[in-house]
């Protein structure tokens, strides 16, 4: 009896170990989707008066990515919200040209931050994504952009 138990023990135990080596787990994979900022902290440039930066949307995992909106919240030197701006499906087109990220691909945008005479300073900006994974997933993914004073 004792030998029995034991062999379907194994069993059970190496069935267990090659659906988790496989992947074969049941549960549909989501889509990781990463905001890189590119430099991070932005330094000041004179040339244009402007802090650019290059905004890297990369899918991870191995799911393409549907982006439904992408939202710029800049905060000042007392961690205060001072301006939001949301971008929907024709806006996001228009700055990455696509609003579709495909599979361990990336979309990419160069773009500055300003301020006009009068406004407030941001001291960083937040960037969020949120989307749709080809697996119907909710995806949401948030970057940082650090700007150094002028």
């Amino acid at each position: 009896m004792k030998r029995e138990k034991r062999v379907w023990i194994s069993l059970i135990l190496v069935f267990i170990l090659m659906t988790a080596l496989s992947g074969c787990s049941g549960l549909p994979k989501t889509a990781k989707i990463n905001i890189t900022i590119e430099p991070n902290p932005v330094p000041y440039s004179s040339e244009n008066n402007k802090w650019p930066f290059t905004i890297i949307l990369d899918e991870s995992n191995g799911i393409g990515v549907t982006v439904s909106s992408f939202r710029w919240d800049e905060y000042n030197q007392e961690e205060q919200l001072i301006y939001t701006d949301i971008l929907y499906e024709g806006d996001i087109i228009d700055w990455f040209e696509s609003n579709y990220i495909p599979a361990f691909s990336s979309l990419q945008n160069n773009v500055y931050y300003y301020t006009a005479s009068g406004d407030e300073f941001a001291n960083y900006v937040l960037l969020t994504l949120e989307g749709v994974d080809d697996n119907s997933n909710p995806i949401e993914a948030t970057g940082r952009v650090d700007l150094l004073p002028q």
